[in-house]
């Protein structure tokens, strides 16, 4: 039987990475095309693919935005008039309404927010590879979880963050990709890069970060700007612990917003700015005056405090003090 020509378009973090490894070594993958993105970046990715050949389109670990969820949809349908299985695998909040529409075109789809999206993909997908390594799949899903859920309960957790950064070109990606997808939970090569990685975030945290607070309804929000040096999620946590934030935001400087928090629903937030994610970690892009822009590359917080405005805006809170929309 020959093997058919697969498409696999994943979010650019280690989830989406080693979702995307998980999926070709259970599925005995051997034909196939990798494509990394964000989530406000789907529908350019299908786009990319529905222009070629494939006779399978398989997307991991990327959500909806709803400022693309038409084009998404549209693309969909184009691939499903074309005869061209898609499969899709995440573990980001849905609303029912997504759901069924993704559905109703006959796209096989896979949500489950109690885990990772590589935990969805051990989950659902048929094995068919002969002798599947259970215990490697198993602490794959733990570690990668650990990580992307920011539980740290598994050894692994703080070493796969660390092993891909969104600011890494997709050949790492498709390296750690490929070394995964053999089998392998880690090799020597991945030891250097995340040397690296600590020794950059020793260096960053160990100086004056520049901030900008605000509060809103007893709620302590803190922006500060992002870095390529520190994963979003360890910068979060730092500021957090440090200036006892109740709601931190990464921004970076061409409009993307990473909300992190312990209690309050950041979903809820970055999806009114067009975004989405999890409860507790999302993301979104806004667009940034041309003056805002301008002026904070001498000042930084003027970008800061104009995200912080935004923010302050959207922030309120439900009958139960849950904090929300």
């Amino acid at each position: 039987m020959d093997e058919i020509l697969q498409a696999i378009i994943a979010h650019t973090d280690i989830d989406g990475v080693a979702s995307a490894a998980l999926y070709v070594y259970l599925a005995s993958v051997s034909e196939y095309r990798l494509f990394f993105t964000e989530p406000f970046r789907l529908a350019k990715a299908l786009d990319k693919v529905s222009s070629a050949y494939y006779e399978k389109v398989v997307i991991l670990d990327l959500g909806i935005n709803p400022p693309t969820y038409s084009d998404v949809l549209r693309y969909l349908e184009m691939l499903k008039e074309g005869n061209i299985e898609v499969a899709w695998f995440d573990h980001h909040v849905w609303n029912e309404e997504w759901l069924r529409d993704v559905n109703s075109l006959g796209v096989k789809l896979y949500v489950d927010t109690s885990t990772c999206t590589t935990g969805v993909v051990a989950k659902h997908v048929t094995p068919l590879r002969d002798n599947i390594d259970y215990s490697f799949v198993d602490n794959l899903v733990k570690g990668v979880c650990a990580g992307d859920l920011w539980k740290y309960d598994h050894w692994l957790g703080g070493y796969y963050v660390r092993l891909v950064r969104r600011k890494d070109k997709d050949s790492w990606r498709k390296k750690v990709v490929e070394v995964i997808s053999s089998g392998n939970l880690w090799v020597r090569d991945f030891d250097a890069k995340v040397e690296e990685h600590i020794d950059a975030e020793l260096k960053l945290l160990s100086s004056d970060l520049e901030l900008a607070e605000k509060s809103v309804k007893n709620t302590k929000i803190v922006a500060a700007m992002s870095s390529e040096l520190v994963e979003n999620s360890f910068l979060a946590a730092y500021i957090m612990g440090r200036y006892g934030a109740d709601v931190v935001i990464l921004v970076s400087r061409d409009g993307k917003l990473s909300f992190r928090s312990r209690k309050v629903n950041v979903r809820d937030l970055a999806l009114a700015l067009g975004g989405g994610g999890h409860l507790y970690a999302s993301g979104a892009k806004i667009k940034i005056p041309w003056f805002v822009r301008a002026f904070s590359k001498i000042k930084p917080r003027l970008l800061l405090n104009y995200v912080l405005l935004l923010i302050s805006k959207k922030l309120s809170y439900t009958s139960h003090q849950e904090p929300c929309l």
